[in-house]
C-alpha cells in the first residue's frame, strides 16, 4: 500500500495518449451536462492520479475540518462559488448542521437487537464510483458514525471506556509458531456478533465512502481500500478499544520478542495504522510491509517496537484471496527496511522461498506477524469476485515503549500535527492505547476530529518524498516489474500446480514443502 500513489501512474498505453482535458476554475463556472458526462467517465491512470494527488491534499484538515469545528470549508465555498450541487456534501458549516448529518448517518445504519447481527444496508458493489463528478458530490468528509451499536457483553451493553474483551484463543503453541515462523493463524478470535458488527461497519463504510479512500480506489489494486479509517469512522474506533483484538496481540506479544513488556508483567498496544481493505483485484506479490506507521519495525533500533495484524470477516475463496508467507522470512538479513516488493532470487530469500506457510482463514480469525515477515496475496483472476467479497481489518500496532521515527520517511498514516519528535515515546492520541485499557482523554480528542489529517502533516510527509529512504522504497517496486519475466515463476500461486501428498492441512492453515 505504500506505492498506492504510483500504480495509478504507471507508463501505460492510455497514460501515454494526449492529456484529459483538466476542470479550470474558467470552465468549473459553466459545468454543462456533456461535462458532468465527462467527470462520471472512466479514469486513465493519468487522470487517476490527479485525482489521487487532489483528494491527498484536499482530505487535510486545513481544507475539510475534521469534526465539529464550526468553521466553513474551503472546498464547499468554492463549489458553492460555482453552483455545484452541495446537498450531499457531509462537511457542516456549524455545529447545527454536523449534528443533523450525524443524525442522518444514523439512521441510515440499521438497528440490529441484542445479540443479532448488525445488518447495514449492503451496498449494489463494493468499488464506489471514481469519477470526478462523483468524487465531488458523493464521497464524505469529516468524522462519520455509521450507529452500529456495540455487540453485548454477558448480557449487558458495553460501557465507554470498558476494557478490552478477553479471550482464550491464544495458546502456547500460537505463541510458539510465531516465535519460530515469523507468524501464527489464530482461529476464532471473534464472536458471530462481532463478526457481524465489523462487516455492518464496513458496509456502510463502502456505502458511505470517504474522501480519504480516493487514492486507494482510484489505483484499482482494492474494490475499497482506506487507511487510518479508525479516525473518521467511530465504528472502527470502538471495535479497536473494546473487541477482543487487543487481547490476542498483547497475549501474542508474550511470544518471547518483547522483554521490557514480560519484565513488566503486562505488554502495552498503541495504534501505528490501520487499512480497510476489500477485493484485492491486483493482488500484492511478495513483499514486506513498509507502512507501518513512524516506528522502526525490525529494521534498526534496539529492539522490535511492532506487530502486524489481519482480521477476517469473510470465508476465503478457494483458489485466491489466501495470504501466503515465508516461512521464518523475518529472519532474513539483506531486505532493507525501505523495500516493499522483493525477488525471491535475490539476497538471502532462496533458502526460504520453498518453504511456504499458506493460510484459509475464516471469519473471526486473525494472523499475527513480524512486520519483515515476507508474504503475498493474490487477487481474484481478472479482478473478478463473482460476487463474493474479501474484507478484512488489517493494521499495525506498537508493543510497549516504542518510540516516534518520523523522520525522512513519507508515512501515510503520520499525517496529523502532533508534538512527537524523533526518539519521544509513542504517547499520543494519534496514536491510541488500546491495551490494557483505553484512555478517554484519547478518545476525547479523537471524538472531536483532533487526530485527523492536517495541511501541517501532508507537508510534513511531502517533505520526504524525495528523501533516499523513499526513493528505496518505490524504487523495490520498479525493480520488480522491470524483471517482471524473471520472477513470474516464484510469483505464481503456491496453491497451484502442488501435489496433494505435499500438503499438510491443520487448524485451517496449509504447509507447502519441497
Amino acid at each position: 500500500d505504500a506505492i498506492l500513489f504510483l500504480v495509478v501512474a504507471q507508463d501505460t498505453p492510455s497514460s501515454r495518449s494526449a492529456p484529459a482535458p483538466l476542470l479550470t476554475p474558467a470552465c468549473s463556472a459553466r459545468v454543462t451536462s456533456s461535462q458532468e458526462d465527462m467527470f462520471a467517465s472512466s479514469f486513465t491512470p493519468s487522470r487517476a492520479t490527479v485525482i489521487a494527488a487532489l483528494a491527498c491534499a484536499a482530505s487535510t484538515e486545513a481544507f475539510a475540518p475534521m469534526g465539529a469545528a464550526p468553521r466553513p470549508s474551503l472546498r464547499a465555498a468554492a463549489i458553492n462559488a460555482r453552483g455545484f450541487r452541495t446537498a450531499r456534501m457531509a462537511i457542516s458549516t456549524d455545529q447545527g448542521q454536523d449534528q443533523g448529518s450525524n443524525a442522518r448517518q444514523q439512521q441510515e445504519a440499521s438497528v440490529p437487537v441484542r445479540g443479532a447481527a448488525a445488518a447495514a444496508p449492503r451496498p449494489a458493489s463494493t468499488k464506489p464510483p471514481i469519477g470526478l463528478w462523483d468524487v465531488l458530490t458523493k464521497y464524505e468528509w469529516g468524522n462519520q458514525d455509521p450507529g452500529v451499536p456495540l455487540p453485548y457483553r454477558d448480557g449487558v451493553a458495553i460501557a465507554a471506556g470498558a476494557a478490552p474483551e478477553t479471550t482464550s484463543a491464544v495458546t502456547q503453541a500460537h505463541l510458539d509458531e510465531l516465535f519460530a515462523n515469523g507468524v501464527v493463524h489464530i482461529p476464532g478470535v471473534l464472536t458471530n456478533e462481532w463478526v457481524e458488527y465489523l462487516r455492518a461497519c464496513t458496509d456502510w463504510q463502502i456505502a458511505h465512502p470517504h474522501i480519504w479512500a480516493v487514492p486507494g480506489v482510484a489505483s484499482g489494486l482494492y474494490d475499497y481500500i482506506q487507511r487510518s479509517a479508525w479516525t473518521t469512522n467511530a465504528g472502527f474506533a470502538k471495535f479497536l478499544y473494546y473487541s477482543p483484538i487487543s487481547s490476542v496481540l498483547a497475549k501474542c506479544a508474550e511470544c518471547g520478542w518483547f522483554p521490557e513488556g514480560d519484565a513488566r508483567g503486562f505488554h502495552e498496544v498503541r495504534l501505528s495504522t490501520d487499512l480497510l481493505m476489500v477485493n484485492p483485484n491486483k493482488g500484492f506479490k511478495w513483499h514486506q510491509d513498509n507502512q507501518n506507521g513512524p516506528l522502526t519495525s525490525g529494521h534498526g533500533g534496539d529492539k522490535l517496537d511492532a506487530l502486524r495484524f489481519w482480521v477476517t470477516m469473510d470465508e476465503t475463496p478457494a483458489d485466491y484471496g489466501a495470504p501466503v508467507y515465508l516461512r521464518k522470512s523475518h529472519e532474513n538479513k539483506l531486505v532493507g527496511k525501505d523495500e516493499v516488493f522483493v525477488s525471491l532470487e535475490a539476497g538471502d530469500l532462496p533458502q526460504y522461498s520453498s518453504d511456504v506457510l499458506e493460510f484459509r482463514p475464516r471469519p473471526g480469525d486473525m494472523i499475527i506477524w513480524h512486520p519483515r515477515s515476507i508474504h503475498k496475496v493474490d487477487g481474484a483472476p481478472d479482478g473478478n469476485w463473482q460476487g463474493g467479497k474479501r474484507r478484512v481489518l488489517g493494521g499495525t500496532v506498537a508493543i510497549d515503549d516504542a518510540k516516534y521515527q518520523g523522520n525522512k520517511k513519507a508515512n501515510f498514516a503520520d499525517m496529523g500535527t502532533h508534538q512527537l519528535k524523533q526518539d519521544d515515546l509513542l504517547n499520543s492520541p494519534f496514536f491510541p492505547i488500546i491495551y490494557p485499557i483505553s484512555d478517554p482523554k484519547e478518545r476525547a480528542v479523537r471524538d472531536r476530529g483532533g487526530v485527523g489529517r492536517s495541511f501541517e502533516g501532508f507537508q510534513r510527509m511531502v517533505g520526504t518524498l524525495m528523501s533516499k529512504e523513499n526513493m528505496e522504497q518505490f524504487s523495490s517496486w520498479a525493480k520488480v516489474v522491470q524483471n517482471a519475466n524473471k520472477v513470474a515463476w516464484t510469483n505464481d500461486p503456491f496453491i497451484k500446480g502442488k501435489p496433494s501428498n505435499d500438503e499438510i492441512v491443520q487448524n485451517g492453515s496449509r504447509e507447502h514443502k519441497k
